[in-house]
Parts: C-alpha cells; sequence; structure tokens
C-alpha cells in the first residue's frame, strides 16, 4: 500500500459501527486485487455468500483498464445463477442510489458442457462457448477418482494398464474401450464393468477430440462462468480438477515469461493473473476423503500465490473444507454461521490474535443480508462489513410460491 496507494483496491462494502438498531455505515472497505490471495467466504443459506462472490468479480471488471486488463476471473457456477450478471441490478436503482452507484450488465462470458447444449438451446439460454476435453488430459488417478475406485483394486490397475498403452496417443473414449477389449490379460467380468463406466463416460458431455483451451477461460478483464449446474458431482470435480490444472501450468509458463521479460527478454504470449472463485467449494474440496479436483485445488492453495493466482473459496460449511484451505486463507468473509463446528473452524484461522469470541462478533451482526465480519490475516484486524449492493442482475435470490400482484 505504501507504494501503489489505493491503486488496484477493489470497493466491497462499508465498515459496520455499532450493533442492532444502533448500527451504521461509514467508511469504505476497500480490498487489494492486484495481489494474489486465498480467500473464504463463508454462512448460511441465504446469507449473501454467492452475491459477495459476485460483488468481488464486478469490482474487479470496474478496474482501471490498465490494471483490468492483466486481470481474469474465473467463476464456477454451481447453481446457475452466475449468468444474470449480463443484466443491469435495475430493481436495486434506489439501493444503488444511496451508495452512489448504478444498475450495470457485465460482460461476462457464458460456458456450459459441450454435450449439454441442445438442453440450453430449448431452455432459451445464452452461451458464449462449450466446456469440453480430451479423454487423454485425464491420469489414471482421474479416471479412478471420478469412477469411486482404488488404483489398486482391479479396475484401478486395469484403467491404468489400458492407459499407459496408449500413452504416446491422442485417444477417444472409443481407442480405450477397444484397447480394454483386446487386453487377455484382464478378467472378462472386469473388462466390461470398465468398458461400460467408459461408455457411460461419453453421457457427460464433456469429452472431444476438440478440447477448450485454458485461454477461452483466462479472458483479460472480463470473467468466464463455468456453469456446471446441471452435472453430477462427481463429473463437476472431474471438470475443475483439469480446468485447474491447466490454469495453474499456463500461469507458471507466464510466470515463467514475465521473469524472463524483467531481466531483458520478450514476452511473447499474456496470460493474465487469475482469480477462481468458487461456489460449493466444500464438495470439491472436501475435509474428509478425496474428489478429482482436490489434488489440483490444494495446488492452487499452496502453491498458486508465486504465478499470480488467487482462489476465493465459497461454503456454508467451512467445518468440511479441507484444513489446508482453511488455513492458508488470508482473507475471510464471515456472513451469519451458528452451527458449532461452523464457527470453530473461524476459530482456527483468528485463534492467535483475536481477543472477542467469533460467536458473538457473529451473533451481533446486523440482521441485513450481506452483513459479514471480516478477518484479515495479514493486518491481524477483524471488523464488521456491509457487502456493496450489486450492480448486476442477481439470479440467486429465495424463490418464493407467492406470486407479485
Amino acid at each position: 500500500m505504501a507504494k501503489y496507494g489505493k491503486k488496484g483496491c477493489i470497493f466491497i462494502g462499508k465498515h459496520v459501527v455499532g450493533t442492532g438498531f444502533e448500527a451504521h455505515l461509514t467508511n469504505p472497505v476497500l480490498m487489494d486485487a492486484a495481489r494474489p490471495h486465498c480467500l473464504l467466504i463463508v454462512g448460511k443459506r441465504g446469507s449473501g455468500k454467492s452475491y459477495t462472490g459476485a460483488v468481488i468479480a464486478e469490482e474487479i471488471m470496474n478496474l482501471p483498464d490498465d490494471i483490468r486488463m492483466n486481470i481474469a476471473v474465473v467463476m464456477i457456477d454451481t447453481m446457475g445463477i452466475f449468468w444474470s450478471m449480463k443484466n443491469p441490478n435495475e430493481p436495486g436503482l434506489l439501493l444503488l442510489a444511496d451508495w452512489g452507484m448504478k444498475p450495470k450488465g457485465f460482460g461476462v462470458r457464458n460456458i456450459v458442457p459441450l454435450g449439454l447444449t441442445s438442453f440450453y438451446d430449448k431452455a432459451g439460454i445464452s452461451y458464449d462457448g462449450t466446456f469440453a476435453i480430451k479423454p487423454s488430459a485425464l491420469a489414471p488417478g482421474d479416471w479412478c477418482l471420478t469412477f469411486g475406485v482404488s488404483l489398486f483394486e482391479p479396475l484401478g490397475i486395469l484403467i491404468e494398464r489400458t492407459i499407459r498403452k496408449l500413452a504416446d496417443k491422442d485417444y477417444s473414449i472409443a481407442d480405450l474401450v477397444k484397447e480394454l477389449e483386446a487386453d487377455t490379460l484382464a478378467e472378462p467380468k472386469e473388462r466390461l464393468a470398465l468398458a461400460n463406466r467408459l461408455l457411460a463416460a461419453e453421457s457427460w458431455g464433456i469429452f472431444s477430440q476438440k478440447a477448450t483451451t485454458v485461454t477461452e477461460f483466462l479472458q483479460p478483464g472480463i470473467a468466464t462462468v463455468l456453469d456446471v449446474s446441471l452435472q453430477e458431482w462427481n463429473v463437476r470435480n472431474l471438470m475443475i480438477g483439469i480446468l485447474a490444472r491447466q490454469i495453474y501450468e499456463a500461469r507458471v509458463a507466464a510466470r515463467r515469461e514475465e521473469e524472463t521479460a524483467l531481466i531483458g527478454g520478450e514476452v511473447k504470449a499474456k496470460i493474465p493473473l487469475t482469480w477462481l472463485i468458487m461456489d460449493e467449494a466444500h464438495n470439491f474440496l472436501p475435509a474428509v476423503g478425496e474428489t478429482a479436483a482436490s489434488h489440483d485445488l490444494l495446488g492452487l492453495v499452496t502453491m498458486g500465490r508465486q504465478p499470480g493466482i488467487s482462489t476465493v473459496f465459497i461454503t456454508q460449511q467451512p467445518a468440511k473444507m479441507h484444513e489446508t484451505a482453511i488455513a492458508q486463507a488470508d482473507l475471510v468473509i464471515a456472513h451469519r454461521l451458528t452451527a458449532k463446528p461452523d464457527l470453530d473452524a473461524l476459530g482456527m484461522i483468528m485463534q492467535t490474535y483475536a481477543l472477542e469470541d467469533i460467536r458473538k462478533m457473529i451473533t451481533d451482526l446486523p440482521k441485513t443480508k450481506g452483513s459479514a465480519v471480516i478477518l484479515d490475516d495479514n493486518s491481524e484486524r477483524i471488523f464488521d462489513i456491509q457487502i456493496r449492493p450489486r450492480q448486476s442482475w442477481h439470479a440467486g435470490g429465495t424463490p418464493i410460491a407467492i406470486k407479485e400482484k
């Protein structure tokens, strides 16, 4: 801050002073978006978690061009709600005016799984691109985690042996099945079981010999939304694991070019710094067990700072998040929570410098949606905040059976 001041900072809300009816908003709260962070957003259902994640994405897209064009935002949409960011929040006109802001739509890109385009077309839901991966991009462990088998049981051993035989080829699922059928060492029952799983995988709608490149996600200055809301969780985890791996590899290569340029070289390609915003994160990176996304997401958490990757994990159950993701969080935005295990998980982060019980701080929050406690590990400060209103349309509101007249 001493060198750059407020440059690269985003406006996420205002400081709340007082409690209950005595609470009032005071100074703006700014968050540094120019450097990598590991951010955790937690809260009960309906407390404003996803809303806050979208505010961060909006603010990054509101940055001046000389900063904004150095950042890409990737949003993992598990509920099909972030597409609405293209539309201005006209119903919130008066509230936004109170904050000195106006409704605004943003140029987000909506990406959907390749095999589900017909559904979106029939439903009249627009999208800007499709997501697909090559079967050859998956390691044996990816298949095993997705199929729910161990690498050391017969099916896992058969998967690894089949893939090793095709390791130097750009193979399809049909090639895998053909190679499997030719395997005379395998038991017929195991060959049939694995072949059926592979053929079923084709119906997931994410495999193609023409894969989506990571640069289609890492677009400078805008947010790219990957809608996984219609996929089963094992498929979602596989998609996110592959994407996280590709983002890390792309940024590591880009960082090397950037460092070369600093010592007199020339940067050939531009891959922006990346913010990965992920809803329902505890399902991708659980405290117990492992998913097809776990390893690569943990890589972003533990090694993402140097290549310039920020992670924003949104969850209503922090106690079910992997302990490494909790421990590495340098900034926590905690909306209302009541479950003791979740409050205890937050207590683990703040125990070294907190003088006040986190339970009381959250209990004393104003009842307004979007109120939260911020735990800033860098400055070792804890304070209340009211998240600013969305400029774009929020599609994640709670539905109601009563119709407006």
